[in-house]
C-alpha cells in the first residue's frame, strides 16, 4: 500500500469518526426498539435503493426491509431536489434542497433506513437521459454512486427506475442507468481507485422496482403485514414515511390490510440458473447467515463468534417486554463476544478506535465481515442499554454559540433499570476521555456531568460550503451540473461516502458497564431544551455560528434603471458571542450609489440583536450590481448572515447567505394608478419585487376574499398553484371572476390539472395527463401576435427579454385551449409539438383575464430583467392609456 493511500485513508478516518452514525433506531424507545434490536442482531444483509430525488424512494420496500426484516437498508438519492417546487413555503433552489434533505431524513427516522446523496444538482425537469447528461457529467455521477456502494457494501441493489424513457423524467432515467452501471463496475479498482472511492465491493444481486415504473415484477411481497409490537403494518409505517415529503404534497393514507409491492430481478451473481419468477426472496441464492462471515474472521476468535450467535439466539427466545432486564446477561455476553471478534479483524477501513493499526487491503469476505460485525456490535450494545434501562441525554444552555466561545453543557445518564451500571468514559464531539474514577449509578437514579462545549461544528448545510468573510463568494449551488462544494477533497475518499443521517453538529456519548461488559452508548446530539407554553417540550440541535451575523431582508433588490432612487434597506445584526464586541462596518457599493445612513462603528453587547437601516440614494444604468456590508473586528471580518427555516416535521435549517445583495436595475415602465391585490401561491416570492418596482401591492389571503373590497384594486394576481393549495380560493373564485366582469384585470399564474376544473377559468382549457413543459430555459420563443397589447404596452417585449432565463420557460401548458382566448406566444422544446399555452388572455365582461404558464415565479426573484417587463405588462393588461388610467383611480 502506498504512503499516499495510507495518508488519505488516515485523513479520512478522523472525518468518519467525528461523524460516527447514531443508530437509526435511536428515535424508538422501549418495546419497539428492543424488539427490533434483539431480533436484528444476527440479521446482516444490506440493501441499497437508488433513485433520483427525495420522494422517489420506495418507502414500502424500505419499511418492509428495515422494520419488518431488520435488514440494514439505505436510500441513495442522486439529488437533493433543489429544482422542484414547494407547497409549504416560498423557499426554492438551495433552500428547497435543504428542506427536502431534511424531509428525507425525517422519512428515514420513520422507516428505519439510512440516507446517502451524490453531488448531482437538481436543475429542474428534464425530458431525457441524454439531456440530463448534458448537465451532469456521466462519469462523475457514476463515481459518486460507486463510492456509496463501496461505503455501504450492499448485497442487493434495487433501482427504483428502469433507466428507459418510460421513466419520464430524465433524472429518473439516469438514476436507473447509473444504478446498473454501479452494480456492474463497482469492483473495478482501475477505473475507480481505492484511494478515492474506498475498498472495492461487488453487490451480488440487482433488482428494479416494479410498482409504478412499468417493469414487470418477478417477486412480490405483502408490505401490509402487521407488526404486533409496533401496532402498525409496514405499509402504515411506509405511509407515515412518505408523508414526510410535505413540500411536494405527498401526504398519503396509512392503509391497513394487504398491500403488495414488487421488484424485478435483472442481475445475479449467485443464482443465475434460477428463473427470476421462481424466487421467494430477494436474498435467494445468498448466504445471509452469520456463519458466512467465519472465513473472514481470524481463527482465534471464530469460537467467540459462534458463542455470540448462541447468546443472541437465547436472547431472541427470551424476550419479555415487561421484564427486559432478564435479557441483560445474554445481551452482555453477545456484546462482549462481538467486540472481541470485531477488534480482531484486520482494519479494512480506518477507525480511530483502532489506534495505530493502519488499514490493510482486505478480501470481499473480510470487508463483509467488517461491515456486518460493526453493525451487529452496534445493535447488541444498543439492545443491552435498552434492556438495562440506560438512557443518555446531552443539553446546553442555548442553541447557538459563536465559534471560539465556550459554554457549559450537561451530559446526563439515567439508570431506569433494576441493576446498577457504571460509567467509564465520556465522549464529546468524537473525543473520548476516561473518567478518573468510574461512577456507579444505582437503579432509578441519574448521574450528571458538566463539560465545556467549544469549537462547535458549523451549522450550515455542509454541502453548500462558503467562505466566511468573503462578501460575494457564491454560496448558491450551481444552476446545473455537479458543483457541490466540500464533497471532494484531493486524495481522500469522497464525502458522499458518509451517511447523511450520521452527520452531527455536536454530540455526546458515554461508555457504560452493564453486567461486567462495557459498551458505548449511541451518540446523542446536544440540544437546547425548553418548554413552549403551547407545544410543550422542544429540543433544538445545538451548533456554532459566526460571532456576528449580518442579514438583509432579501438577496436582490429591484430598482428602475436611469431613475433616481432613495430607499432604506434593513440590515439585521445579531451577536452570538458571550462577550461584548465592537465592529467597524464597511460598505461596498457601486458607483452612482451613495450611502449616508449606515452606522460606521457598532458596539454589541453579548447576544444582542440590532436592526440598522441603510439609506441608499443615486442612479444606476441597467444591469446588476454588488452591494453589501462587512463587519470588521478584533477577531476577524464577517460578511454573512443566516435565516432559520422551520417547519414542524423537520429539524431547523440554518441557511447562510452573504451580507451582500444584488441591486438589479431594470429599464421598465410602470403605468400610473396600479393597485394590486396579490393572492400568493406556492414558492411565491414575487410580491416584494413588484413593490420594489413602485407598484402598490397588498398581499391578501384566500380567507379574506369574501369581505375584501375589490373595487380598491386595478388588478388581482393569483400566484402559482394557488388553486391547488387552497380550497378557500377555489370556493371564492366566482367573486374574482365577477371582479373581472366588472372591469378589473386578473392575472393567474400557472396551475396543474386543477385549472381544467369547470368554473376556475372564464373559458375551459385541458391539460394532457403529462402536461407539456418547456424545460430549456433558452428555448426559442415565437411571437404569434406582434401587435398584442401584452407584448407592446407599457413595455415593448423583444428578444432581449427572453435572455438569461433560469431552469425553464414554462410548465404545465394546456394542450386544448378555448378559441375565445388569444395566445400571442408559441414555444416548445426541440422535437416536440408547438404549444401556444404560455400566455392566454381574453376579454371577460368589462375586464381582462390573463393566464400564464411562464415560470415567472423563478425568473422574477432571480432578477431576470425581461421577467420584470413581462410581469408589468401582464398585470397592466386591462389598463387604459396612462393618463386615463390615472384619472380612473383618483377618488
Amino acid at each position: 500500500m502506498t504512503k499516499r493511500l495510507l495518508r488519505a485513508l488516515w485523513a479520512c478516518a478522523a472525518l468518519l469518526w467525528v461523524a460516527a452514525p447514531r443508530s437509526a433506531d435511536g428515535q424508538d424507545r422501549g418495546a419497539v426498539a428492543l424488539d427490533h434490536l434483539v431480533h436484528g442482531i444476527t440479521v446482516t444483509p444490506r440493501v441499497l435503493v437508488i433513485a433520483a430525488h427525495p420522494d422517489d424512494e420506495d418507502t414500502q420496500l424500505i419499511a418492509w426491509l428495515s422494520r419488518g426484516r431488520h435488514v440494514e437498508t439505505a436510500y441513495l438519492s442522486l439529488t437533493r431536489g433543489d429544482g422542484g417546487q414547494n407547497l409549504i413555503g416560498n423557499e426554492l433552489g438551495e433552500a428547497l434542497g435543504a428542506i427536502r434533505t431534511q424531509e428525507l431524513l425525517a422519512a428515514r427516522r420513520v422507516d428505519g433506513g439510512h440516507q446517502y446523496f451524490t453531488r448531482a444538482y437538481d436543475f429542474g425537469f428534464s425530458k431525457s437521459a441524454e439531456e440530463t447528461f448534458t448537465h451532469w457529467n456521466h462519469d462523475e455521477v457514476l463515481r459518486d454512486v460507486v463510492t456509496v456502494v463501496r461505503a455501504f457494501r450492499p448485497h442487493v441493489i434495487v433501482a427504483v427506475f428502469s433507466g428507459t424513457p418510460g421513466d419520464g423524467h430524465g433524472h429518473h432515467q439516469v438514476s436507473g442507468i447509473v444504478a446498473r452501471e454501479a452494480y456492474d463496475l463497482a469492483a473495478d479498482t482501475v477505473r475507480f481507485p481505492v484511494a478515492t472511492h474506498g475498498p472495492a465491493w461487488e453487490a451480488q444481486k440487482f433488482y428494479r422496482g416494479a410498482r409504478f415504473t412499468g417493469v414487470r415484477g418477478t417477486l412480490s411481497f405483502n408490505v401490509g403485514e402487521y407488526d404486533p409490537v409496533a401496532g402498525r403494518s409496514y405499509a402504515e409505517i411506509a405511509g407515515a414515511s412518505r408523508s414526510q415529503h410535505r413540500s411536494q404534497g405527498f401526504g398519503v393514507l396509512q392503509r391497513r390490510g394487504v398491500s403488495m409491492d414488487a421488484v424485478a430481478r435483472q442481475g445475479s451473481r449467485v443464482n443465475e440458473a434460477t428463473p427470476p419468477t421462481d424466487e421467494r426472496s430477494i436474498f435467494d441464492g445468498l448466504d445471509t447467515t452469520v456463519t458466512r462471515l467465519l472465513p473472514g474472521v481470524p481463527d482465534s476468535v471464530r469460537a467467540r463468534l459462534r458463542a455470540a450467535l448462541a447468546h443472541a439466539d437465547s436472547a431472541h427466545a427470551s424476550v419479555d417486554f415487561r421484564r427486559p432486564d432478564r435479557l441483560v446477561p445474554q445481551l452482555a455476553a453477545v456484546a462482549a463476544e462481538l467486540a472481541a471478534v470485531r477488534d480482531a479483524l484486520p482494519p479494512c477501513t480506518p477507525r480511530v478506535k483502532w489506534g495505530a493499526r493502519r488499514p490493510v487491503p482486505c478480501s470481499a469476505v473480510q470487508l463483509d465481515a467488517e461491515a456486518a460485525l460493526e453493525q451487529m456490535h452496534e445493535r447488541s450494545a444498543a439492545a443491552l442499554l435498552e434492556a438495562a434501562g440506560v438512557a443518555v441525554e446531552a443539553t446546553a444552555e442555548r442553541e447557538l454559540l459563536a465559534f471560539g466561545d465556550s459554554m457549559p453543557a450537561v451530559i446526563t445518564v439515567y439508570n431506569r433499570g433494576v441493576r446498577p451500571v457504571t460509567v467509564q468514559a465520556v465522549t464529546l464531539n468524537g473525543y473520548t476521555r476516561t473518567l478518573d474514577a468510574p461512577v456507579v449509578i444505582a437503579p432509578d437514579s441519574a448521574w450528571r456531568t458538566t463539560r465545556t462545549l467549544v469549537g462547535l461544528v458549523d451549522t450550515r448545510p455542509w454541502w453548500l460550503g462558503g467562505r466566511q468573510g468573503d462578501l460575494f463568494a457564491e454560496r448558491r449551488s450551481p444552476s446545473d451540473g455537479l458543483g457541490r462544494v466540500s464533497a471532494i477533497s484531493n486524495g481522500l475518499v469522497r464525502g458522499v461516502a458518509l451517511r447523511e443521517d450520521g452527520r452531527r453538529e455536536s454530540e455526546a456519548g458515554v461508555d457504560v458497564t452493564v453486567d461486567g461488559v462495557t459498551v458505548p452508548s449511541p451518540r446523542e446530539p446536544f440540544v437546547y431544551r425548553f418548554a413552549d407554553p403551547v407545544l410543550g417540550e422542544q429540543n433544538r440541535p445545538v451548533g456554532g455560528a459566526p460571532a456576528v451575523s449580518l442579514s438583509f431582508d432579501r438577496g436582490l433588490e429591484w430598482m428602475p434603471a436611469g431613475k433616481a432612487v432613495d430607499k432604506l434597506l434593513r440590515l439585521t445584526v445579531q451577536s452570538y458571542s458571550t462577550a461584548a464586541r465592537t465592529y467597524t462596518l464597511r460598505v461596498v457599493a457601486p458607483a452612482g450609489i451613495t450611502v449616508d445612513s449606515a452606522t460606521r462603528q457598532l458596539a454589541l453587547e453579548p447576544l444582542e440583536s440590532r436592526e440598522l437601516f441603510v439609506r441608499i440614494r443615486g442612479t444606476l444604468p441597467e444591469g446588476r450590481y454588488e452591494f453589501g456590508v462587512i463587519a470588521e473586528g478584533a477577531m476577524g471580518r464577517y460578511a454573512e448572515g443566516f435565516r432559520t427555516i422551520e417547519y414542524p416535521h423537520i429539524h431547523p435549517i440554518r441557511l447562510y447567505r452573504s451580507s451582500g445583495l444584488w441591486l438589479q436595475a431594470v429599464a421598465v415602465t410602470v403605468p400610473a394608478g396600479l393597485q394590486v391585490a396579490y393572492v400568493q401561491g406556492v414558492g411565491d416570492l414575487s410580491a416584494a419585487g413588484l413593490r420594489q418596482l413602485g407598484i402598490p401591492v397588498t398581499v391578501v389571503t384566500p380567507q379574506e376574499l369574501p369581505l375584501l373590497d375589490l373595487t380598491r384594486f386595478s388588478t388581482v394576481i393569483v400566484g402559482p398553484r394557488a388553486y391547488q393549495a387552497s380550497a378557500e380560493l377555489r370556493a371564492y373564485n366566482r367573486r374574482l371572476l365577477q371582479f373581472v366582469k366588472d372591469g378589473g384585470t386578473m392575472l393567474v399564474q400557472y396551475g396543474q390539472q386543477e385549472m381544467a376544473r369547470p368554473g376556475l377559468m372564464p373559458y375551459p382549457i385541458l391539460l394532457a395527463r403529462t402536461a407539456q413543459r418547456v424545460t430549456l430555459e433558452d428555448a426559442p420563443v415565437t411571437v404569434r401576435d406582434p401587435k398584442s397589447r401584452l407584448l407592446t404596452w407599457p413595455n415593448r417585449i423583444s428578444d432581449r427579454d427572453w435572455a438569461d432565463w433560469v431552469q425553464e420557460r414554462a410548465l404545465y401548458m394546456p394542450s386544448v385551449i378555448d378559441p375565445l382566448y388569444s395566445a400571442p406566444l408559441e414555444m416548445h422544446d426541440p422535437g416536440e409539438a408547438a404549444n401556444n399555452g404560455a400566455i392566454l388572455t381574453t376579454k371577460y365582461g368589462k375586464g381582462t383575464y390573463v393566464y400564464t404558464t411562464l415560470a415567472l415565479f423563478r425568473q422574477f426573484p432571480a432578477g431576470v430583467p425581461g421577467s420584470a417587463r413581462l410581469f408589468v405588462n401582464l398585470l397592466s393588461a386591462g389598463r387604459a392609456p396612462e393618463q386615463r388610467a390615472r384619472e380612473r383611480v383618483q377618488p
